[in-house]
């Protein structure tokens, strides 16, 4: 990892403590939870050996990295399988009424959320029962970090995040994919910026068409209304 590095996402996958919370014995609805909780960060935990630069490496989060304050700063999804349309709980800015909750402990940043009433929720509710669903990765944005290097072997320990874009309920715990996908680098490009700013620039292009229509209809109504009325009114 060098200075630049600090401009990509990166991703990591950890084996957590994911779980449902079933319903407490007796109760009216018992075995029916639909909550979905666990630990996405661990703190202070070498990783396995990492080779996201071409120069393998461990890293260590420390719980400096990412403090409850700094999650009440950021626009924070959680995902199935890292799919950005797979959304199904987030918490924005900390509100108090998201369906995403996010906490801090000595441990690491623990999660829950209850299981949106969809396919995707029922998708997930079953894979996390029968044990297809495992994992948890999360995505982020390193902004400050201390590189060590003991007998040729390279450690980084993240000091301070710059972004939390996302946590991800997924599969296969052992295996570090620890970079984002092409589509998610490729955004991050000159180019892909370009495309983007281009994409967005005939949004507002539409948009500003449909309300001039909008209005150039709501005119015409108004103009047939007073010729009825003066037709009446002959």
């Amino acid at each position: 990892m060098n200075d630049n590095d600090i401009r990509k996402s990166e991703r990591r996958t950890v084996e957590c403590e994911l779980r449902i919370r079933e319903q407490a014995s007796g109760s009216a609805q018992e075995g029916q939870s639909r909550t979905i909780e666990g630990t996405a960060i661990v703190f202070n935990a070498e990783s396995e050996l990492l080779d996201d630069w071409g120069t393998p490496f461990r890293e260590v989060i420390a719980p400096e990295a990412c403090t409850m304050e700094f999650l009440n700063s950021q626009d924070v999804k959680m995902n199935l399988l890292h799919e950005r349309e797979y959304t199904i709980a987030r918490c924005a800015y900390g509100d108090p009424n998201a369906s995403l909750r996010m906490s801090v402990d000595e441990r690491g940043v623990r999660f829950e959320f209850e299981a949106p009433e969809c396919d995707l929720g029922d998708r997930a509710l079953a894979l996390i029962r029968s044990g297809v669903y495992t994992g948890c990765s999360f995505e982020f944005w390193p902004q400050d970090y201390d590189r060590e290097e003991t007998n040729g072997e390279i450690k980084i320990t993240h000091r301070k995040f710059r972004a939390l874009e996302a946590l991800t309920i997924g599969m296969d715990p052992a295996y570090r994919q620890t970079s984002v996908n092409a589509r998610e680098l490729y955004e991050q490009t000159p180019r892909g910026i370009a495309e983007r700013e281009e994409r967005e620039r005939l949004a507002r292009e539409e948009q500003e068409k449909a309300k001039q229509a909008a209005e150039m209809r709501r005119r015409h109504l108004e103009n047939m209304k007073r010729e009825i009325e003066n037709n009446t009114n002959l």
